[in-house]
């Protein structure tokens, strides 16, 4: 329950997005992390769809991962939300992003295998308001 009035208080805020970016990313600097780390953290949500709503939060919380994966084909919002990981990796590829950061950002909502995406995972989910 704590995770939906998170993103209820997260719904809300204009710069939402932003804000969660640069608290994920301070997180991480504070905690020692390397600048390529760091700069993962900043850009992980680099391709949510600026129209994101709050039932596309709820919703991409709630489904199973399966059908989040298969839900996340098309160009609509809730499909771009769903894909932002691997869309945001694209892009930061495109911008001139090391292949470190294009992994670390694709797999910030897969479980995490090494100790950077488990720091990254952790700081994204404290960054939440």
């Amino acid at each position: 329950m704590i995770r939906v009035r998170q993103l209820l208080r997260f719904s809300r805020s204009q710069r939402g997005d932003a804000l969660h970016a640069e608290r994920t990313a301070a997180l991480l600097r504070a905690r020692g992390a390397d600048e390529e780390l760091v700069q993962a953290g900043f850009l992980h949500d680099l391709a949510k769809p600026a129209d994101t709503r709050l039932w596309h939060r709820v919703a991409g919380t709630l489904l199973p991962r399966a059908l989040r994966a298969r839900l996340a084909r098309g160009q609509g919002t809730f499909a771009r939300y769903l894909d932002h990981a691997r869309l945001g990796a694209e892009e930061a590829r495109r911008r001139g992003a090391s292949e470190r950061v294009v992994a670390l950002i694709a797999r910030h909502h897969e479980p995490p295998v090494t100790g950077e995406e488990r720091m990254l995972h952790e700081a994204d989910r404290e960054a939440l308001p």
